[in-house]
């Protein structure tokens, strides 16, 4: 469409386009008023998890691009990715209902314009993970079960508090960076879903007090900010060759110590109800390593 064309009515033509695809072959997708989802799309991992520990991984019929929790949705067809989700493909699967974060309002006010039930779900932080437990819980019948799930979150949450497995720990969390090098890194700040997870064990971000959540840094600030921990969370970090990639900064604490720690598991990338887990591993990641 082009670049002139106002967001309101990019919403108008694309709900007219699916209004269309439906008359076309698709049918009424709107779930009736108070009744059960049983075809469900989801347009992030966060999303595709949630429907998942409810219990209602079976009502999955599309997924977004990247989800890959629980195994079973690998067989699921993909309805594009979290910037670009895919209304045509989604309305193709004739869900009733549509789960996705709050960055797909113009996506979801689309699809809701064709006849689809769309849940838009913030999630950023842990207080979204339990909102968004109990929001989803009660749209699909299982209340108690979203009530089991987030009471789990906060004993898990609770019992790393009185680990402090970090404490006094200086912790750098890398989110994105070039491959094979230390060029174009971004790194997790104040406010962000792995600032709040380091924050649980007691370990201090090195990146707190930054003006946007996610900032740019370069390879002086860390080595001003004198990280005794790294943690490499970037699609381009190998936990075989991420030190040797990381000893260009050979005065930084972390890394003169061998303390740089890949992780990879996808619930690091963003708000997941795999907590425990989570929590686990990043005690694993901040130990100190054997004498």
């Amino acid at each position: 469409m082009e670049e002139g064309v106002s967001a309101a009515a990019r919403i108008a033509l694309l709900g007219c386009l699916l209004a269309g695809l439906i008359a076309a072959g698709c049918g009424n997708s709107r779930a009736p008023s108070g009744g059960k989802s049983n075809k469900i799309v989801t347009l992030t991992p966060s999303s595709t998890e949630l429907v998942a520990a409810l219990g209602a991984a079976d009502r999955l019929v599309g997924v977004d691009d990247y989800s890959v929790s629980p195994p079973e949705v690998s067989r699921l067809p993909r309805v594009g990715t979290f910037l670009r989700p895919n209304p045509e493909a989604i309305v193709r699967l004739q869900p009733d209902l549509v789960v996705a974060d709050d960055i797909h309002k113009e996506a979801a006010e689309a699809l809701r314009g064709a006849g689809i039930d769309t849940l838009l779900l913030p999630m950023h932080r842990l207080t979204d993970l339990r909102a968004a437990f109990l929001t989803l819980g009660a749209r699909l019948g299982h209340p108690e079960i979203a009530e089991a799930r987030t009471r789990a979150i906060d004993d898990a949450i609770a019992a790393a508090r009185a680990r402090r497995v970090g404490a006094d720990l200086r912790v750098l969390i890398v989110i994105d960076r070039e491959p094979g090098g230390l060029g174009n890194m971004i790194g997790a700040a104040d406010g962000t879903w792995m600032d709040e997870l380091v924050a649980t064990t007691g370990a201090r971000n090195v990146l707190a007090g930054s003006p946007v959540r996610y900032p740019k840094i370069s390879a002086e600030e860390i080595v001003r900010g004198r990280p005794d921990v790294i943690l490499d969370v970037s699609y381009a970090a190998d936990p075989a060759g991420a030190l040797a990639t990381w000893r260009a900064l050979p005065d930084v604490p972390a890394v003169a110590r061998g303390r740089v720690r890949v992780l990879k598991q996808p619930y690091f990338l963003g708000p997941s109800p795999r907590i425990a887990e989570a929590l686990a591993d990043l005690e694993a990641a901040l130990a100190p390593p054997p004498p």
